[in-house]
This record gives structure tokens, sequence and C-alpha cells, in this order.
């Protein structure tokens, strides 16, 4: 695997395949992840971070729903939501984050193939496991939003980021 990062995207090239994702938008996106397989989510967690977002963890729905209601300050664009977990499934999760935060978007992420379609009216995308991490990446970082208040910021940094090189 062999990643570069030109003008703020990040590429990272694997056999026969590349994902492209701009740093600029994993920087500015947090995503919360849920997950009761600690293994998984402390995994997931660490690609995403070297990829540059923010994470913060749930090892449960009720913690999910606890930091959704605790962070008014730090804003959550992305939650990825495994499917079976104790309590509530992750699309039980997701009507319910839906209804009181309707503009978050909810990734299913899961290895149950066999979800029925009425029980995903919260869910904005579902991407299998067995796609692996790098689609899931991708599927973050589209959701991920620069607004337009950072375009100009955005300007100066890939301005800074030319001298700094030349």
């Amino acid at each position: 695997m062999k990643a570069s990062l030109e003008s703020g995207v990040l590429h990272r090239k694997t056999t026969g395949a590349e994902n492209v994702i701009d740093f600029r938008v994993a920087i500015r996106t947090t995503v919360l992840l849920v997950d009761d397989d600690k293994r998984h989510l402390d995994l997931r967690a660490h690609t995403l971070k070297m990829y540059g977002f923010s994470v913060i963890n749930a090892i449960s729905p009720q913690e999910a729903i606890s930091i959704m209601n605790e962070s008014s300050s730090s804003k959550i664009d992305v939650a990825v939501l495994d499917y079976h977990m104790p309590g509530m499934n992750g699309c039980i999760l997701a009507d319910y984050l839906k209804t009181r935060y309707p503009e978050l978007k909810i990734v299913l992420y899961s290895g149950a193939l066999e979800i029925p379609e009425q029980q995903m009216s919260g869910i904005d995308v579902f991407v299998p496991e067995t796609e692996g991490i790098a689609a899931l990446l991708s599927k973050i970082a589209d959701f991920g939003s620069i607004d337009a208040a950072n375009s100009s910021r955005l300007a100066a940094e890939d301005s800074y980021s030319i001298e700094a090189v030349n």
C-alpha cells in the first residue's frame, strides 16, 4: 500500500485500486462509531483517525444516545452503526437518532446482509462489512462537509501548502 498527500487530498493505492480521501474534509468531520464489539470498534476508530477524521466511540446504543445528547458543543457529522447490538439494533438506533438529529448522516456498517428494507428508513447508506474499510471510508468522506464559510480558509491552506513546498 502506498499513500501520498497532494493538495490536501490523500491518495491511497492498494492492489489495483485507489481510494481518495480529501484530508481537508476528514479533519472537519466528526464520526460517532457504535459497535458492541470493542475490538472492531477500536480498529475502525484507529483507521479513521489515521485518515484524519475525529472519532468518538460508543460501545452500545445507549452510550451513543448519551453522547449525542451531551455533544451540543462538538457537532457529530456522521454516525457509523453496527446492526446486531444488545438492547436495540442499529436500525432502531438510526430511527431514534434521525428523529432527534435530522441533519446527522447515518451509515449502517454491518456483516448482517439480510436486513429487512423497511427497517432501514433512518439509514442514509448501508455498507456491508464484506466491502471492507475502504468502502466505509469513502462513504464517510462523501458525507463530510466543507461549508461555504470555510472555502476561503481552504484556499489559504492550499496557498500555504504550495508556498511551504516551494
